[in-house]
């Protein structure tokens, strides 16, 4: 008996990590974050970088939360992310998996109050851990606009690698812009 409960005290320790990390942890939408996450989609440092440089009202943000953060397909996941003294930070998402081809893309935003200080860098690193050992994910990858430096530099910090360059995809601020297609492979496959 000592066994069976030590084994699953492990696996419950388990779960606790695949969602938490030494700064933050993921967890599930709750209405009360839906004001903040609409906030950050509309201040313009963050719509820049999300290709939506127009405002949009409440609902339709709030309802598009809402079902990134719904977690009842196999398709995709999202998660809030917070501090583990429970102050809302981001969200993290993961969507378009499929079965056969075990890829997904990730998406992450950062309240711009709590960047620079490792927030995003830790909620990457369990998004893509939890892509690889809870959803069997093989590939994951993003698209990131090749002006934003600092979230290339997270991105290549926690595993991922460019793999192309989209020339004058973007349109945005009077003018073209490039994005950078970036991938990570599961160690295990």
């Amino acid at each position: 008996m000592p066994e069976a409960h030590a084994r699953m005290e492990s696996v419950r320790a388990g779960a606790r990590r695949a969602l938490a990390g030494e700064q933050v942890r993921l967890r599930e939408l709750r209405e009360a974050d839906l004001p903040e996450l609409v906030a950050w989609w509309r201040d313009p440092d963050v719509a820049v970088f999300n290709s939506h440089v127009q405002p949009r009202p409440d609902k339709p943000l709030e309802e598009m939360f809402r079902s990134w953060s719904d977690n009842g397909s196999s398709a995709g996941v999202a998660f809030c992310v917070e501090t583990l003294n429970e102050e809302l930070v981001g969200h993290v998402s993961m969507w378009g998996a499929d079965v056969r081809n075990r890829c997904a893309t990730f998406g992450i935003v950062i309240g711009p109050e709590h960047q620079t200080r490792g927030f995003g860098t830790e909620a990457t690193r369990l998004m893509i851990s939890y892509g690889f050992t809870e959803l069997g994910l093989h590939r994951i990858e993003l698209m990131v606009h090749a002006e934003n430096e600092r979230a290339i530099a997270v991105y290549r910090r926690v595993g991922f690698e460019q793999e192309g360059l989209f020339r004058s995809k973007l349109f945005y601020g009077g003018c073209f812009h490039d994005q950078v297609l970036m991938a990570t492979l599961s160690p295990v496959d």
